[in-house]
């Protein structure tokens, strides 16, 4: 029994669904479109699993070297030490 009105519980949980459902069909209509049973959360949302580190290192590079690494890089003496690093690997 419930305290409200000494109100069976069965009519109280067909009540609950009741507003709920009129409640969704409510949001529905403003938000111009179908409420799901559980919103969950903003696409994107929350820290990236992928975790990356950024080291600086002191390099002495010759000319040619530095051509080379310029080359592998695309014109980019950065991307060309990475990718020479990842291929060493």
């Amino acid at each position: 029994m419930s305290l409200i009105n000494n109100l069976p519980t069965e009519v109280l949980v067909d009540a609950w669904e009741l507003i709920e459902k009129r409640r969704k069909e409510e949001l529905s209509k403003k938000l111009g479109r179908t409420v799901g049973t559980w919103g969950g959360k903003r696409k994107g949302a929350g820290k990236p699993r992928t975790l990356t580190y950024n080291t600086m290192a002191k390099l002495e590079l010759n000319p040619v070297q530095k051509k080379i690494l310029t080359e592998m890089g695309d014109g980019d003496i950065n991307k060309g030490i990475e990718k020479l690093i990842n291929e060493a690997m």
